[in-house]
């Protein structure tokens, strides 16, 4: 698991801004994050241990990937709207 912070974050998220991945909800935390090129898929799971955020991907980075900076806008949503409901 990777802790998820500003600082971390910012070059992933100009990579998924480039290369523009689609990202799709399996569950609740997962996502399905699809290379629109290679069409090589990744899975994506956050959770939330002791106020840090964090997230995982299947892929060989280790550090905030692409992966991770594009489905967490998503999630981001969605636990807000789990939240409110």
């Amino acid at each position: 698991m990777i802790e998820i912070n500003q600082h971390n974050i910012q070059r992933a998220i100009e990579k998924a801004r480039q290369t523009k991945p689609l990202v799709r909800v399996i569950e609740f935390r997962t996502y399905q994050v699809t290379n629109r090129t290679t069409g090589a898929q990744y899975t994506v799971k956050f959770s939330k241990v002791g106020g840090k955020k964090l997230a995982e991907c299947d892929c060989k980075a280790t550090k905030v990937c692409y992966h991770i900076a594009s489905s967490v806008a998503l999630h981001i949503v969605l636990a807000t709207q789990t939240v409110n409901a």
